[in-house]
């Protein structure tokens, strides 16, 4: 099994990515592979942020029903 990456170690990785376009010294197929990569990347990340939204969505509901029920 695949272990998933962090999003630091994405974002890390995006940049390597970005600057390495930039640097304009890759080959057409390698840019091809390295933006394909990125959109990847990009996606898996997108996917981290959205779960980790939910999660505090759910702790700050939980303690938000927590201090109504204290308050009473």
């Amino acid at each position: 099994m695949e272990e998933r990456m962090s999003f630091e170690e994405g974002l890390r990785e995006l940049e390597q990515l970005a600057r390495a376009l930039e640097a304009g010294e890759m080959t057409l197929d390698e840019s091809f592979a390295a933006y394909e990569r990125a959109s990847r990347l990009k996606a898996e990340m997108e996917k981290l942020l959205d779960e980790g939204d939910r999660r505090i969505r759910v702790l700050t509901e939980s303690g938000e029903e927590d201090l109504e029920e204290d308050a009473r």
